[in-house]
């Protein structure tokens, strides 16, 4: 009987496993040339096509050992902890840095990354330069992803600096809180190249790109930049990053985009945020109530709120401490108040007025005030 019934009804029983995937923002995108000769892979054409490495090695037989992108590679696998993979996104040898966001707007339809990490091809920075990175923030802001920018390849500090500045004033006017600007001398003695965002960005992503501060940081084969007290001041009042010694020790201040206030973790924590609570409210339109959606009524509108405040309550556990502890409510209004004032919504069950709030956890960088009273 068993035998015959299954030859004729088929059933295919299957565990349901949700696919629904959050956005990790410690993964990592450079945008680097490619060397003047190259080793092709097969069904690889150096120059047009992105591709995830695993180490510097991979990049420079896909890109050239004399690429700038495998000298940004190397500075990403050498530090002492970073992410598993990296996103290679090349140009081509001879390629200007305004062509780049075509390649990063390419890339991330095959691949995910969240920080992308690039460098200007001159220390005076161009107007192409300014308005290619001006569409970058357009960018940045609808894909939610944040570009590390490195000025000054070589040539003299001071002008390097004018360049920088002007730089950022133009950032700054277009509100770019998703663009970070480094400065920092990319040819060395010998011809070596330096690559200041790669390393501390690996750095971040290894430990938690969200968590803490960009500011005060530490990267491997990186050599500080000297600057006088009038310097560091005025490209600190501009939002330029920098890595310099103090106190005998070399870091990088103070990890600001170009809206000046705003600092770079700032914007990964509100992402951290915004992807996961998107992933848990989409989890539960498709797998609540066994299957059938989430009820319109009391019950189902709690549960959503529910899916907001459990995220912020991660956000602020000791694994991830982005929020502060005891400062995230969700509010959100019954069904017989959304019935009778939003009445349109509800008849195309659209569920408004979930409101959250959250205090970030932000950290110290300066210390303004220290009274110590000596007695006698």
């Amino acid at each position: 009987m068993a035998e015959i019934i299954d030859q004729i009804v088929k059933i295919s029983i299957q565990d349901a496993i949700s696919s629904v995937e959050t956005v990790d923002v410690n993964t990592v995108a450079i945008v680097g040339k490619v060397g003047a000769t190259t080793t092709t892979p097969t069904a690889f054409t150096p120059s047009t096509d992105p591709m995830k490495a695993l180490t510097a090695k991979a990049v420079a037989e896909a890109y050239g050992a004399d690429s700038e992108i495998y000298a940004m590679a190397s500075a990403f696998f050498a530090q002492d902890s970073q992410p598993s993979e990296l996103i290679c996104i090349p140009l081509a040898n001879d390629g200007a840095f305004s062509t780049a966001i075509g390649k990063a707007k390419t890339a991330a339809e095959s691949f995910a990354f969240y920080h992308i990490i690039a460098a200007t091809d001159d220390a005076a920075v161009t107007a192409t330069e300014i308005n290619g990175t001006n569409k970058w923030q357009e960018w940045l802001a609808e894909a939610h992803k944040v570009l590390h920018l490195q000025v000054y390849n070589g040539g003299s500090q001071s002008a390097a600096i004018t360049a920088a500045n002007t730089f950022a004033d133009a950032l700054d006017s277009a509100s770019a809180n998703r663009c970070a600007i480094y400065l920092h001398k990319e040819n060395r003695t010998g011809g070596s190249k330096e690559f200041l965002p790669v390393g501390i960005v690996a750095g971040r992503c290894a430990s938690d790109s969200a968590r803490g501060t960009f500011a005060h940081k530490k990267c491997r084969g990186v050599t500080f930049d000297s600057y006088s007290a009038t310097d560091y001041a005025a490209l600190q009042a501009k939002g330029v990053n920098v890595y310099t010694k103090v106190a005998g020790e070399a870091r990088l201040f103070m990890g600001t985009t170009q809206n000046k206030e705003t600092f770079i973790d700032n914007i990964v924590k509100d992402d951290w945020i915004r992807f996961n609570v998107q992933s848990r409210i989409y989890q539960l339109l498709g797998e609540a109530n066994d299957g059938n959606g989430v009820t319109y009524d009391d019950a189902g509108i709690a549960a959503v709120a529910a899916a907001v405040l459990n995220v912020l309550t991660v956000a602020q556990d000791t694994d991830h401490q982005y929020v502060m502890v005891d400062s995230a409510t969700v509010d959100y209004k019954p069904y017989s108040y959304l019935a009778k004032n939003y009445a349109e919504d509800v008849r195309k069950r659209n569920l408004p007025l979930i409101n959250g709030r959250y205090a970030r956890m932000n950290a110290i960088h300066t210390v303004v005030q220290v009274s110590l009273l000596v007695t006698l």
